[in-house]
């Protein structure tokens, strides 16, 4: 058994760095557990404990799949909490609408039908989560923060691929390796 997820991978994107960095900074004083840095993605699909057989059934779907998808850029804009400024839990960079990330998130569905595997229990809402708050002192502080990104754009995510990768529960904090990675086309 393997604790997976279908993710784009983020952490290593300058311009989301800077971003996390400053808002981690501004919100020093508060008490939230932040997602390390080299883990920061955006998941396609959360699928917990896999099987192996399971495990194999969905790599060769999801190669069959997203070969034929093309690469695109992703845009990250704003900064928001869920499930809201009163009760914050989630701090997130948003996803600008994109047409080329729904036609991958419907390949991703296409794959889970096809292949038996557990559905989403809510519907796909695209945004990188940075860190889960545990306790805010100054609301208002986080409030006029979240107002400085409405509308900022944060960075550019070119994505090209995407990965297959196991979560191992730790102490500090999960571990991530990724199993698969599924190349999409380039353009020609």
């Amino acid at each position: 058994m393997k604790r997976v997820f279908l993710a784009l991978p983020a952490g290593d994107n300058p311009g989301i760095r800077e971003h996390y960095d400053s808002i981690r900074a501004s919100l020093a004083e508060e008490t939230i557990k932040w997602v390390r840095p080299e883990n920061l993605h955006l998941t396609l699909h959360f699928f917990g404990d896999m099987e192996e057989e399971a495990l194999a059934r969905a790599d060769g779907l999801f190669r069959q799949h997203l070969r034929n998808l093309p690469v695109f850029d992703l845009v990250f804009r704003d900064a928001g909490v869920f499930p809201t400024e009163h009760r914050p839990r989630v701090l997130w960079f948003g996803v600008a609408a994109n047409a080329a990330l729904d036609r991958l998130a419907e390949a991703v569905g296409d794959v889970l039908l096809e292949g038996d595997l557990p559905l989403p229990d809510k519907p796909f809402s695209p945004h990188l989560t940075i860190g889960r708050i545990k306790w805010i002192g100054d609301r208002r502080g986080l409030g006029q923060l979240l107002q400085k990104y409405k509308g900022e754009e944060i960075a550019r995510l070119p994505v090209g691929e995407v990965h297959l990768i196991e979560s191992i529960l730790r102490p500090e904090g999960p571990e991530y390796r990724t199993l698969y990675k599924y190349l999409l086309r380039e353009e020609a």
